[in-house]
């Protein structure tokens, strides 16, 4: 008998091993996949909550720039919290968005009076993927505010006044201390304010005149008047009134920088410019300017206007003497810079035809040591020049404000401080790292 063995069933059992391997591989695969996936996906939403920081911890930022440039007088102002003293005090503020994220902003190196350099940290935090807590980024900023016009007169010497000498203030940016918005004898404040770093015996010395606002002399330093020579409000007669005199000020004003790339520019052309009525050597429009040596105005042929908002870079010795001038004509503005040693601005000086101080920028590099003025006109306009001795021997006034290394006015000159100046200076980012 024969006997006839069925192997389907055993296919199928081998079949259905197979297949069961096959299936148990593929979901080990999809499960691979699934995690890669989600993986993935968690990488790419912290990589958006990362990156998502940055506006964050930015909106810190600017909120910072502005409380500064807007409380620097004031830094517990809205809802700013102070932290630490003295040398290591710290202002600092905690700001939530709708969305869960928050920033923490402190500022720190505040310490000195006017605020020149602070320091801004600012952390962003962002609710991180699967609600595990927050993902949060640190940024270090470092600012300055390279000229801050805060006194009619801030020294790292002397400061010395004789004759008549009056030192008071007006606001460009306010009609009822200004007409048009140029200083006027009836609407005149005691907001002019001297300052020096001097710590000497005497750091400010008055030989008549009057000073309507405060001053303030290093450590020790002494304020010396003879005279009629007064220190105090509108209100105030001869002497020192109580309340506007002190001795803590300490000088920290930067260094001017140069201008970027100011080796590339042109010097000014000498020709016959014809402007308003007037044959001008020289024509200075809306444009950057650079003498690499010594330039001069002198005699009949010296005189330049000023047209536009025009940039001017003088490495050596600049001079204007006998009967030359420059003119900045009404809607022209003049940044000069001086890398020279000594500057002498004599004969007609620099008239500012706008009656600005802000339409007229001098900037005194650190080898510019010397700065005489004795001009016909005015001087209306700023000065940031911290290493220079500058001297001012004829009766023209001086409106605006200056920051320099001492200060002789022994022609009775008067100095009116635009108050307005204050605003024009606001911080700005020199350096951003992440920590």
């Amino acid at each position: 008998m024969k006997i006839i063995r069925n192997h389907s069933s055993g296919l199928a059992a081998n079949v259905l091993v197979i297949t069961l391997i096959l299936c148990a591989l593929m979901g080990m695969v999809l499960l691979a996949y699934m995690q890669l996936i989600q993986g993935r996906t968690k990488v790419r939403a912290r990589s958006l909550s990362w990156n998502a920081a940055i506006p964050v911890l930015e909106s810190g930022i600017e909120e910072a720039l502005s409380h500064l440039h807007q409380d620097s007088t004031n830094l517990t102002a809205n809802s700013w919290t102070k932290l630490g003293t003295n040398s290591a005090v710290t202002y600092q503020k905690n700001r939530t968005n709708s969305d869960g994220s928050y920033c923490t902003v402190t500022i720190s190196n505040v310490a000195s009076t006017p605020i020149t350099a602070p320091i801004i940290y600012s952390q962003g935090f962002v609710p991180a993927p699967l609600q595990a807590g927050y993902i949060s980024r640190l940024v270090q900023i470092c600012t300055t505010n390279p000229v801050v016009f805060s006194k009619a007169i801030a020294a790292r010497g002397l400061v010395a006044l004789s004759g008549g000498a009056i030192v008071d203030s007006f606001d460009s940016s306010n009609t009822n201390y200004s007409t048009l918005g140029k200083y006027d004898a009836t609407k005149r404040r005691a907001n002019g304010g001297v300052v020096t770093g001097s710590s000497a015996h005497p750091a400010v010395s008055m030989s008549g005149g009057h000073i309507y606002g405060t001053v303030d002399t290093g450590a020790g330093g002494t304020i010396t008047t003879s005279g009629s020579a007064g220190i105090g409000d509108l209100a105030s007669g001869a002497g020192l009134e109580a309340g506007y005199t002190n001795n803590d000020f300490n000088f920290t004003y930067p260094d001017p920088s140069p201008p970027t790339n100011y080796t590339a520019w042109a010097a000014p052309a000498s020709g016959s410019y014809a402007v308003g009525g007037t044959n001008y050597s020289y024509m200075l429009g809306s444009n950057t300017y650079y003498n690499p040596l010594a330039f001069t105005l002198s005699g009949g042929s010296g005189t330049l206007v000023v047209t536009g908002a025009a940039t001017w870079y003088v490495a050596g010795n600049f001079t204007v003497q006998g009967s030359a001038f420059i003119y900045i004509a009404p809607g022209g503005s003049l940044t000069l810079y001086c890398g020279g040693a000594t500057t002498t601005l004599s004969g007609g000086g620099v008239a500012n035809g706008t009656g600005y101080a802000s339409n007229f920028s001098y900037i005194g590099m650190t080898n510019n040591t010397s700065i005489t003025y004795s001009g016909s006109s005015a001087f209306i306009g700023t000065m940031d020049a911290p290493h220079a001795d500058f001297t001012i021997s004829g009766s023209a006034a001086v409106t605006g404000a200056m920051i320099v290394n001492s200060v002789n006015d022994s022609g009775g000159a008067w100095i009116h401080y635009d108050e307005g100046l204050g605003a024009l200076a606001p911080y700005v980012l020199i350096s951003y790292r992440e920590l």
